[in-house]
């Protein structure tokens, strides 16, 4: 997987601690290796990048589930990290720095039925380790084609492991859905290219499928709630805290409008139609 590394500094650490700059404060420093590429959220994303994300998403919890091998693996098992998407009801801790609207509404109305319909089920989704942050702006990919009009890419960088944890691979599926649905012209389109990406190496149980529209609402209800948290405690960091929020209230409100049957119904079909083209 194409990810940095670090250059141990001249004592053979990862990082050191260096003064400098105002004040003469100190600050932790680290060299780690360049990736090339240009984020996804620069690019018009099409299908077959959408497809290679989800693949991606998929093979990347293979290889952490059955090949990473560390003495610390144990402390991924991160019980209350407010990122794993197990935790979606914790959420209420932090939902009054939305004040009362019909954001907040839809909110509870996501934690509700999360506890109601995906709770229960979450000791028969298959476990592995999760990036849990394959972002658009945590994926970096080439043009491999001179065609402006169709240009076909590839994933040369994957950036900020800082949120892995121990999770369920239906997790990261729904986890690169909402985020390819942040820029996207075709925000409820996205669903079907990803999972068909993710499926054609870990295809998901019925119940894995049965909770994603859930699974990708928890995560837009965590993005916003804790965004909106942060820049309550930090203004001046307000404008990156908020990007999410830009188009990600619109792109929830619409997949509660549209219902979670029509939802599904519309990325099963297109993950569906990926099955019957491939060859035998």
């Amino acid at each position: 997987f194409p990810s940095a590394t670090p250059h141990l500094t001249k004592d053979g650490s990862i990082m050191s601690l260096e003064s400098g700059g105002a004040g003469n404060k100190k600050h932790m420093v680290r060299l780690l290796t360049y990736l090339p590429g240009t984020p996804v959220a620069k690019i018009a994303t099409n299908a077959q990048i959408l497809y290679e994300i989800g693949k991606l998403a998929a093979s990347l919890d293979k290889a952490l589930a059955e090949k990473f091998h560390h003495p610390s693996v144990k402390s991924l098992h991160r019980g209350q990290f407010i990122w794993n998407l197990a935790n979606v009801p914790l959420l209420e801790q932090y939902i009054d720095a939305l004040g009362q609207n019909k954001y907040r509404a839809v909110v509870e109305q996501v934690i509700e039925q999360f506890k109601g319909k995906v709770i229960p089920k979450l000791s028969s989704f298959r476990a592995c380790i999760n990036h849990g942050d394959l972002n658009d702006h945590n994926i970096l990919v080439d043009s491999s084609c001179a065609s402006l009009e169709n240009p076909q890419y590839r994933v040369s960088g994957i950036l900020d492991f800082s949120d892995m944890s121990y999770g369920c691979y239906v997790f990261e599926v729904a986890i690169a859905i909402m985020y390819m649905m942040i820029e996207s012209p075709d925000p409820l389109g996205v669903g079907g290219h990803v999972l068909a990406g993710f499926e054609s190496v870990v295809p998901l149980t019925a119940e894995e499928r049965g909770a994603l529209f859930l699974l990708v609402s928890g995560r837009f209800a965590q993005s916003l709630v804790i965004a909106a948290h942060t820049a309550l405690l930090y203004p001046e960091n307000r404008e990156y805290l908020m990007i999410t929020a830009k188009t990600g209230w619109k792109h929830l409100m619409a997949m509660f409008e549209m219902g979670q049957e029509a939802v599904e119904k519309k990325w099963f079909e297109t993950a569906q139609a990926y099955e019957e083209r491939a060859p035998a």
